[in-house]
């Protein structure tokens, strides 16, 4: 079990290692595309895709499950 402290470093971790691979793969996407590298293409998709998730995944505060948008 971790505190919430350890969650907010984590999520921190997970949203600047998410942005540095949504730019990497975004460079890495163009130098390919402008080599003719089709490897290198599907390696930049894969970690902007991958950049994405960790992006989402870090996510910041969320409302409670019960709590639904016309019920106020």
């Amino acid at each position: 079990m971790t505190n919430g402290r350890g969650k907010a470093v984590g999520g921190y971790f997970l949203r600047l290692l998410g942005g540095v691979l949504v730019i990497l793969g975004i460079l890495g996407f163009f130098s390919s595309l402008a080599q003719g590298n089709p490897v290198g293409l599907i390696l930049a998709v894969i970690f902007v895709a991958g950049g994405a998730v960790m992006l989402k995944r870090s996510g910041g505060a969320r409302r409670p499950a019960s709590t639904t948008p016309g019920m106020r």
